[in-house]
């Protein structure tokens, strides 16, 4: 079989040959050869960074590509305010001021936090210590800033939304949503809770983060009015502000309040006496979490009942994971001080989740839009998490749908619960949010 030799080679066969046209004539070959070699040496070929290292030059490329992809997408958004402010300058015809007095009223409604207030309230974030220290500060204010003149540019603007305006309205809501989670991580992560700013740092994050929510969403959903065969189509951008959404903003919250329970709760009762009383931030992350939500479900749209079972199952998880391994030999953990007080963050951490379900079971406003693409996988999983969270708190296994009401006081204690992970008032709780979800099954329209 005849090799075909592909370019590399001749390219490589090109140069010898012409290196071959400059050898002397009572020169050999391969002594000519030998001197190439000793006098151009092979090297390996390195990275123009100072480390020489290739990946340090692929991050400093994506870097500097986002970089020039945020500079577009500015040029983009001045071109489309300027745009804008010339055709509200510019005077109507008597047919098309009254078809703008409906179009008007709509945009007014989405605009709920004027420009110069949301300056106000970041000028704000930017007086505090403790957030102007944060290496995203500018950012964050320079990003919903940008966010907030593209969306009330499009909400103001008579022409529909086009698919490249839409994607532009993806890149700027996740560049927002991005520093606000970098600012939103650093105070769930700080070991410092004694600082009462971070609560309102936190009510000002919920406030931004509602505003970029309730803005972008509409008009990702607003379809233009001609089809067209242009990328960005209404469920992918939809998709992509979701998975950032439940990446950066609800999976974070809903993992936090257990390791927040324990760090408020161990400051609260410290090894040693102290007058600085901890700042309790569940609350605020609370209505962090559904100021980020109530947006999604405020308009119609097909993603509301998987985006609830999505969320629903990570919270589902973390509630799994919050009880200890069942033990072998049948004794109670020791009733030692740190024992105790995980104890009472895990039953603080278990209201704020159940709280969470709670949500996210709520009965759809329209069945007819409330269908759900997911199907029967999510359904069992979520069935399954609930059987297996039940069967935990209790000391015998058993099949929680069917229960026996004759073992109700096993050892005479409710549904032979085990104490260590759950009482009785946790228990009902979980019992609780299970039939709100049986409930919310059977207002949910599934695809045949």
């Amino acid at each position: 079989m005849v090799m075909v030799p592909s370019d590399a080679d001749r390219l490589r066969i090109a140069i010898a040959l012409t290196a071959l046209k400059s050898k002397p004539a009572d020169q050999s070959c391969a002594s000519y050869v030998l001197k190439l070699r000793a006098t151009f040496p092979p090297s390996t070929p390195t990275a123009p960074t100072t480390d020489g290292s290739w990946k340090t030059h692929a991050l400093a490329l994506e870097k500097e590509l986002a970089g020039l992809k945020e500079k577009y997408e500015a040029e983009q958004v001045k071109t489309l305010i300027t745009s804008a402010a010339l055709l509200c300058d510019a005077p109507p015809s008597s047919n098309q001021s009254v078809k703008r007095k409906p179009k008007k009223k709509a945009a007014a409604n989405h605009q709920d936090l004027p420009h110069a207030d949301l300056e106000t309230v970041l000028e704000g974030l930017l007086a505090r210590p403790e957030f102007a220290s944060l290496p995203t500060s500018n950012s964050l204010f320079s990003s919903v800033s940008a966010f907030q003149q593209l969306t009330s540019a499009l909400w103001s603007s008579e022409v529909a939304v086009t698919a490249e305006q839409r994607s532009i309205v993806l890149s700027s809501t996740k560049r927002a949503l991005t520093c606000l989670a970098t600012v939103l991580h650093s105070i769930l992560c700080s070991q410092n809770i004694t600082v009462a700013s971070q609560v309102l740092t936190l009510q000002t994050l919920a406030s931004i983060l509602h505003h970029v929510v309730s803005s972008s969403v509409p008009l990702l959903l607003r379809k233009p009015k001609r089809s067209t065969n242009q990328p960005g189509t209404v469920s992918s951008l939809l998709n992509k502000l979701l998975d950032a959404l439940i990446t950066s903003i609800f999976s974070p919250v809903v993992e936090s309040f257990l390791p927040l329970s324990r760090r408020y709760l161990a400051s609260l009762f410290p090894t040693k006496p102290s007058t600085i009383l901890p700042a309790d931030l569940r609350s605020e992350v609370l209505h962090l979490f559904q100021s980020a939500f109530h947006p999604l479900v405020s308009v119609s749209s097909g993603y509301e009942v998987d985006l609830r079972a999505t969320i629903a199952l990570i919270t589902l998880r973390e509630l799994e994971n919050l009880f200890p391994s069942r033990r072998t030999d049948g004794t109670r953990l020791p009733r030692t001080r740190d024992n105790r007080l995980d104890t009472l963050a895990r039953k603080d951490a278990l209201w704020y989740l159940c709280t969470v379900l709670h949500v996210m079971f709520a009965p759809p406003k329209e069945s007819s839009q409330s269908v759900s693409n997911a199907g029967a996988v999510s359904e069992h999983k979520i069935v399954d998490s609930f059987s297996r969270i039940a069967n935990r708190c209790r000391n015998t296994p058993t099949d929680a749908c069917n229960f026996p009401d004759g073992d109700a006081n096993v050892e005479g204690r409710p549904n032979d619960l085990d104490v260590d992970v759950v009482d009785e008032v946790g228990y009902q709780m979980i019992l609780g949010v299970t039939e709100r979800y049986w409930r919310w099954t059977g207002e949910v329209q599934q695809p045949e």
